[in-house]
C-alpha cells in the first residue's frame, strides 16, 4: 500500500477511552508527512537530474563516434598519402 505525504496529512487515527495521547501522535504523524515530503522533492530532483545527465552521456557518445570516425578517417589519408608520395 502505497501512502503519499498528503494522505498522511488527512490521517485520522480513533481514540479511545485509553487510546493514545492525540497530541504527540499528531505531531509524529505531522513530522512524518514532512519528512516524507522532502523525500519526495529530492527523488523527483534527482530523477530531473538523471534525465539530464542521461541527455548530456548521449550527447557525448555521439561526440565520441564522431571522432572515432574523424581520426580513422584521418589516419585513412595519411596512410595513402603516405602511399602515393
Amino acid at each position: 500500500m502505497t501512502i503519499t505525504p498528503v494522505e498522511l496529512h488527512h490521517v485520522d487515527l480513533p481514540g479511545s477511552w485509553r487510546g493514545y495521547r492525540r497530541k504527540p501522535v499528531d505531531q509524529l504523524l505531522e513530522d512524518v508527512a514532512r519528512s516524507f515530503e522532502e523525500v519526495w522533492r529530492e527523488r523527483a530532483e534527482f530523477a530531473d537530474r538523471i534525465e539530464q545527465l542521461d541527455g548530456e552521456l548521449a550527447r557525448h557518445r555521439d561526440l565520441e563516434t564522431l571522432l572515432r570516425t574523424t581520426l580513422v578517417s584521418a589516419e585513412k589519408s595519411a596512410h595513402e598519402s603516405r602511399l602515393t608520395s
